[in-house]
């Protein structure tokens, strides 16, 4: 059967024929010529000067793709010069096989190619699963960060709220406080009580003399007043200060440059992380910080006991 090359450059006439034929190959002409001749592969690669690898690749119809076609047609024309046959025949045989092997090429690329598609399709696939999930998931998060942000203020407000009942406690003392104007008006009351009815004799008299009684045991009484402590920090320092109530007036770490000033019912309760770091004044008057060690916890009450 004859076959063009015009019928082997047409992909659809070649893929039939590869089906229905057996292509005879310039190879297959040479190895049959060599053979028929008695020569070995050695000999002829001693003859035209090539290697018994060009040699075998030639008559086995491989397609080295380090060589090019051109320099191949100079090979086999050699080649089938030194064999005494027609050298058109077999050039004509490797353009047709050639063609198939740039055709079979095709192929293989084509079918890596739509291999690859299909790969490239099901990792989109899975790229947009796994995108459409972490969406979902952001989306529940954001859910639940909006109902969070809601509870997250009340404990802030109940912070706040304490703060002012520390101010509040330095203040409550002074309401306390009797003045001698409270005592003085009973004596008055009394006397007006006596004018209206001198009938009465002495039964009123000892509550007069109670009153004044009472008064000179209030004015013995030393007035509890609220100091004020301040608190200079050269450096970190953490600090709590309570009232003599209990009541926490201060805690927490002061940054170097800070200044406090507390008032509280004596005595007051006070530690100091860092106690070379504070300068310290209480009621007006420094306080001597230099019996505490460095680096340790100092904790101590003011005024300091006799």
């Amino acid at each position: 059967m004859t076959i063009d090359l015009e019928t082997l450059k047409n992909p659809d006439k070649t893929a039939a024929l590869q089906d229905n034929i057996d292509v005879v190959t310039a190879g297959q002409i040479l190895q049959d010529a060599r053979i028929a001749s008695g020569i070995s592969v050695q000999e002829v690669s001693n003859n035209i000067h090539l290697k018994l690898s060009v040699i075998n690749n030639i008559e086995q119809s491989v397609c080295d793709k380090h060589i090019s076609p051109t320099f191949m047609r100079g090979y086999i024309r050699c080649y089938a010069r030194y064999l005494k046959i027609s050298e058109d025949e077999v050039i004509a045989a490797y353009d047709c096989q050639n063609v198939l092997c740039e055709q079979q090429a095709e192929l293989q690329s084509f079918s890596r190619r739509t291999k690859l598609e299909a790969h490239d399709n099901r990792l989109m696939l899975v790229s947009y699963g796994i995108i459409g999930f972490m969406l979902v998931v952001f989306l529940i998060w954001g859910l639940r960060g909006d109902d969070v942000d809601v509870v997250v203020p009340e404990p802030i407000a109940t912070q706040v709220a304490v703060a002012p009942d520390a101010v509040m406690t330095s203040e409550e003392p002074t309401p306390k406080l009797v003045t001698p104007e409270q005592v003085v008006i009973e004596p008055t009351s009394v006397t007006e009580t006596l004018a209206v009815k001198p009938e009465q004799p002495l039964v009123v008299k000892p509550v007069a003399v109670a009153s004044p009684v009472i008064t000179n045991t209030v004015n013995n009484k030393p007035a509890i007043v609220a100091q004020s402590l301040v608190l200079k920090f050269a450096g970190d320092c953490w600090v709590q200060v309570k009232d003599s109530n209990g009541k926490t007036l201060s805690t927490g770490v002061r940054k170097a440059g800070q200044t406090i000033e507390l008032q509280g019912l004596a005595p007051l309760s006070i530690k100091l992380g860092a106690p070379e770091q504070v300068t310290m004044s209480y009621a007006g008057e420094p306080v001597d910080l230099s019996t505490f060690k460095q680096g340790r916890l100092a904790k101590f009450k003011l005024p300091f006991e006799a």
